[in-house]
């Protein structure tokens, strides 16, 4: 049974590695939020991680590299705080510093009765820009 079971977690593990990925939707047309803030962006962060037994990590997502093909074995960055640097990045990279309805959660999967784990962490926030401040800054 277990010579069985082997090729099978690596191949699981090399073909499923974790990852760090971000979709982002632009699709808002002139909506307007409460407080006079114009909506950006809404941005959907995941990172997963691979685990042999439920707590030994073999590949997780890379928070510096999002959307790439690179993983980091043997180590598990799914955390709230590497999602979070994660959004910070995108906030930056749409030049707004306010974010509404941020929520974020955690999911697990279990395969071959618990012998391998997959756990994710979810954030999702929709990037805003306030009308009032870009006027004041134009004065």
């Amino acid at each position: 049974m277990t010579k069985r079971l082997t090729p099978l977690v690596a191949a699981a593990a090399l073909f499923a590695c974790g990852c760090t990925t971000v979709l982002k939707s632009k699709e808002f047309g002139d909506v307007k939020t409460d407080g006079g803030s114009t909506p950006v962006a809404a941005v959907e962060i995941e990172n997963s991680v691979w685990l042999l037994f439920n707590f030994i990590p073999l590949a997780s997502g890379n928070p510096a590299n999002p959307n790439g093909n690179w993983c980091k074995l043997f180590r598990n960055t799914v955390n709230l705080q590497n999602n979070m640097s994660v959004l910070k990045s995108e906030m930056g990279l749409e030049g707004v510093t306010t974010v509404a309805n941020l929520t974020s959660h955690y999911m697990e999967e279990n395969y071959l009765f618990f012998l391998l784990a997959r756990r994710a962490c979810h954030t999702s926030a929709v990037l805003v820009k306030s009308d009032a401040n870009d006027k004041g800054k134009s004065k």
